[in-house]
């Protein structure tokens, strides 16, 4: 941003899904593909070495990474995690049968950002995870019970404990939801009218305690892919 350059930083991956950045000194986590792979994992890279460590790397198991988030309050990373073999499995059995197919089993998983130890938090039983975000001590889930035409749920995890709530928004967002640094309300892509999703698309604050939705960017052209919340 300073020097207005760009630079390079990695050569060895396939694919990249994303990108969290977490303290200025810190790594940037990824959710990636090694060449020559097809697992998506979690991926460690440190800006002052340069260098990549690659979660379970060691070992070729077949555990993928859907979704990632950082949690500045704890210096901690979450990660969605499914068996890509049980994943096929049901991708198989929908066509056999020409059924919806099931998700696989999603479990969240805590990686602490410099001892990169690890810790279990819930496990969702057929349900996918679309995306998640978190604040202070609280998760917050974007979940689907079928892989397809179904709309999404929102729920709060505690982390101390794995205990879920589930709650009501006023949205149809399976991506792109933030919880707000003090965890009173999130920050969504969407529009402020389930009905019609293209009317007032933007960027919202939505208030649990208000139930107001606060209008930050509206789009007036163009389309919005996706967003990030940064905290100073």
């Amino acid at each position: 941003m300073n020097t207005k350059k760009n630079e390079q930083l990695t050569d060895n991956l396939f694919a990249i899904n994303d990108i969290v950045p977490t303290t200025p000194d810190g790594p940037l986590v990824l959710v990636a593909v090694k060449k020559g792979e097809r697992i998506l994992k979690t991926m460690f890279y440190n800006k002052a070495t340069r260098t990549m460590q690659i979660m379970h790397d060691e070992n070729q198991d077949d555990t993928t990474t859907w979704s990632i988030t950082y949690n500045p309050a704890k210096k901690t990373i979450y990660s969605s995690q499914y068996s890509d073999k049980e994943h096929e499995k049901q991708r198989i059995l929908s066509n056999r049968t020409q059924t919806i197919m099931a998700p696989p089993d999603n479990k969240v998983t805590e990686i602490n950002s410099v001892t990169k130890q690890e810790r279990s938090i819930i496990t969702l039983k057929k349900e996918k995870i679309s995306s998640m975000s978190s604040s202070n001590d609280k998760l917050l889930l974007v979940t689907t019970n079928l892989t397809n035409h179904s709309k999404p749920e929102y729920s709060l995890v505690d982390i101390a404990t794995g205990k879920r709530t589930k709650i009501k928004l006023p949205i149809l967002t399976r991506q792109f939801v933030y919880m707000s640094p003090d965890g009173k309300g999130v920050y969504y892509l969407g529009s402020a009218s389930e009905k019609n999703e293209e009317e007032g698309r933007g960027v919202y604050y939505y208030d649990f305690t208000s139930k107001i939705q606060t209008p930050i960017f509206i789009q007036e052209e163009g389309f919005i892919n996706n967003f990030m919340l940064l905290n100073k």
